[in-house]
């Protein structure tokens, strides 16, 4: 008799659950990566902006300036928001994968201890059927 584990369909669900999961978690990691980039690259033209302000000499440069600063501010600030918010689904993707990582390893768990306790009733039937054997090789070696 060939083991068969009773909740296989149900550990199978639970490993595809855990991949989802996993898939889910890589793409909003993904997805943090390009918000940190654009953040970073907004940075950077501040910072160039900034640099550049001493070569503007004229009021109407100088208000354009401060107009261009403000507004890139104002995207600094949005994209820094962004980040968070993908930070946070980011944490919840994780804890989403970590419990799904914990419902697989229970079921594979039980089905460790499924299997031992199988191995254990084979064995034992195993021993049954050979001290059946031993008895009736000693009864016809009596009569």
């Amino acid at each position: 008799m060939a083991y068969k584990f009773s909740m296989e369909k149900i550990l199978d669900w639970r490993e595809d659950l855990e991949k989802a999961s996993m898939e889910r978690f890589a793409l909003t990691q993904n997805e943090l990566n390009q918000e940190k980039l654009k953040l970073s690259n907004l940075y950077k033209e501040y910072e160039s902006l900034k640099e550049r302000f001493v070569k503007y000499k004229s009021a109407n440069e100088i208000k354009q300036y401060q107009l261009y600063k403000s507004d890139l501010e104002k995207k600094i600030e949005l994209q820094i928001q962004v980040v968070e918010e993908k930070t946070n689904e980011l944490e919840e993707r994780r804890l989403e994968l970590v419990d799904a990582q914990k419902d697989r390893k229970i079921m594979e768990k039980l089905k460790e201890k499924d299997y031992e306790n199988y191995k254990e009733k084979e064995n034992l039937e195993e021993q049954k059927f050979l001290d059946e054997i031993s008895v009736v090789k000693y009864k016809k070696a009596v009569n």
